[in-house]
């Protein structure tokens, strides 16, 4: 894998990527560059990335270039639960949408984070990886 590179400035941890066939979470540049190895790009196309004061940043695949210039500036609440709740993939409960007016937007961001780093359960059995 190419070696991560960044245009203007870097996203702050932690972060959530949409690698267009699901999420990750990452909350160091370690745990990132880990998953990001572990993943083939159906295509080159900028894929999305919040960052932890959940800004919007992008990822381009071809060169691993993260970039904040984006035509989304900020997400909101309902754009990042949207999201998780599409592409959370099996072994990860849903994100409730009720009570929102009590929850921060950055609550709501670091309890994706959270769900996203958390092992998954499938069928009662606990594992970070579904084969």
């Amino acid at each position: 894998m190419a070696a991560m590179n960044f245009l203007f400035r870097k996203p702050r941890f932690p972060i959530v990527i949409d690698t267009g066939s699901g999420l990750i979470g990452a909350k160091s540049w370690a745990a990132c560059e880990k998953q990001l190895a572990t993943i083939t790009f159906a295509d080159m196309a900028p894929r999305d990335v919040i960052d932890a004061s959940v800004e919007a940043f992008s990822l381009f695949p071809e060169h691993m270039v993260f970039s904040p210039l984006t035509f989304k500036k900020r997400w909101t609440k309902a754009a990042i639960i949207t999201l998780y709740n599409s592409q959370k993939g099996p072994g990860r409960p849903a994100y409730p949408t009720n009570s929102l007016g009590n929850k921060s937007l950055e609550k709501v961001f670091r309890d994706i984070v959270e769900l996203l780093t958390a092992p998954r359960k499938v069928d009662g059995i606990v594992g970070h990886k579904i084969k």
